[in-house]
């Protein structure tokens, strides 16, 4: 990783993958926390790139993030094209995301109306509830551009 992380953020890595379960490896933790710390959703590749070769390998990426998907410590995103996305699952700050069909620049929507859905549905007596939903649009910056 480009810069080394806090003592407090390094704590959270390893209480997380202790949580669930995993192996404190060091690919994981700085996988983890690249997650934590840049807000997402990042490809594979995008996350490969901004830790860096020498943390990793791709492959070491791709098995991770699926280890981690597995867990629930991430999410998959799906932003209108064909790439996979992910960003970590923190269930404290639940959001979705508008997508400008012009410049691809994704914003985060920090309030979701339908967690009221989910609430009636667990009322229902259904359990480990997800949903996912993004919004296309043509940002401000596209509108004044055109």
């Amino acid at each position: 990783m480009k810069k080394s992380s806090s003592p407090l953020l390094t704590d959270k890595t390893k209480a997380l993958l202790k949580e669930k379960g995993l192996s404190i490896t060091q690919p994981r933790k700085t996988i983890l926390e690249f997650l934590l710390e840049n807000h997402g959703p990042f490809s594979i590749e995008e996350i490969h790139q901004r830790i860096g070769e020498s943390a990793c390998d791709l492959a070491t990426v791709y098995r991770c993030m699926g280890q981690f998907e597995k867990e629930e410590l991430v999410e998959k995103r799906f932003l209108g094209d064909e790439t996979l996305r992910y960003e970590f699952r923190d269930e404290s700050h639940h959001h979705h995301h508008i997508i400008c069909r012009n410049c691809k620049n994704v914003t985060p929507m920090d309030y979701c109306l339908i967690s009221e859905v989910e609430k009636m549905i667990q009322d229902k007596g259904y359990t480990n509830i997800t949903h996912s939903l993004e919004f296309f649009g043509i940002c401000p910056e596209c509108n004044i551009s055109d």
